[in-house]
């Protein structure tokens, strides 16, 4: 671990290295992610869109099993010679935002199916894990840990989808939305299950460093991905939009309301009701999934009634 700790110690020494690499980690991050994913399925990317949150759920609830069982300091806790530059509370190993980023810009890579794109996606993905290096969170064999389990995700993900696509289109859409909802909340007890194993955690007496928060332990990837998940089925589901904008400028606008809708659902209920269930737990998972449904439903048919889109189809 000290040669691991120097490492990122002469990172985080690199003159102004550090605000550059806050963009990246934002790049590989649900901040960025969810709306991404709104983006593509508004601009008939439906189907993909659908995919690449598939795969996030399964990759946040692989992370968040593996980070409990691990149960790994970041290099921020360990000594106070390395800068935390964010504050996550949860355990460091495997990194979260590697895992998501080799398996999501992967994808993106494969889909895209051209070596410009296939490059810029790798270049991507290995800034997204230096930057957690440098931000004075994650040891290099987090990082290292993530990308392994993210491109081994990808490799199974990519198999499995297009089967999965065939029986979901053979079933009737209510055993579709059933089978999503049992499967997000068998995530969610699992992981809380090996949450519970993990709650008699305490930090090492001999790390200087500062823990973020009185507990690591945690299952809100999870929660938020496989909600969002859910979300995004239940609205694939209901889903009977057009898909075409009268032109980019209203597309424009679409999505820009759009994804202010999306703030909003996110954050308003814990600014209006701080002291309610919605901050919690369940609160996170129905958020998350409201904002699901909202990227595949909720939104297209505003556009639709709004007149933003002129043409029906989708992908």
């Amino acid at each position: 671990m000290s040669w691991e700790l120097e490492l990122v110690r002469q990172l985080q020494s690199v003159p102004g290295l550090v605000y550059p690499m806050v963009v990246f980690s934002f790049f590989g991050s649900p901040a960025f992610y969810l709306p991404f994913i709104a983006v593509l399925a508004w601009w008939r990317e439906r189907g993909f869109a659908l995919e690449l949150g598939a795969l996030i759920a399964v990759s946040a609830f692989v992370n968040d099993l593996a980070k409990l069982l691990f149960q790994a300091p970041r290099p921020h806790w360990v000594t106070a010679e390395v800068l935390g530059f964010e504050a996550p509370a949860s355990f460091g190993f495997p990194s979260a935002h590697a895992e998501l980023a080799a398996a999501v810009w992967g994808l993106v890579a494969l889909r895209a199916g051209r070596p410009l794109a296939g490059a810029g996606c790798a270049l991507l993905v290995l800034l997204i894990g230096l930057s957690r290096l440098v931000l004075g969170v994650h040891f290099p064999i987090d990082v290292v840990g993530g990308y392994v389990i993210g491109l081994v995700l990808l490799v199974a993900f990519v198999l499995a989808w297009p089967e999965a696509v065939q029986i979901a289109r053979r079933w009737p859409p209510r055993r579709v939305a059933v089978t999503a909802l049992a499967l997000s909340l068998v995530a969610v007890g699992v992981s809380g299950i090996v949450a519970a194993s993990a709650s008699s955690w305490s930090p090492d007496a001999s790390w200087t460093g500062t823990i973020a928060g009185p507990d690591p332990v945690s299952i809100e990837n999870t929660l938020i991905a496989t909600g969002f998940g859910l979300g995004l089925v239940l609205g694939a589901v209901m889903d009977r939009g057009c898909r075409v904008f009268r032109s980019v400028p209203t597309g424009l606008v679409a999505t820009f309301v759009g994804l202010l809708v999306m703030v909003v659902v996110w954050f308003g209920p814990g600014l209006l009701l701080p002291d309610q269930g919605l901050v919690t737990a369940p609160g996170i998972f129905l958020r998350a999934a409201a904002v699901g449904a909202w990227c595949l439903s909720g939104a297209p048919l505003l556009f639709c009634r709004l007149g933003l889109y002129d043409e029906p189809g989708g992908s």
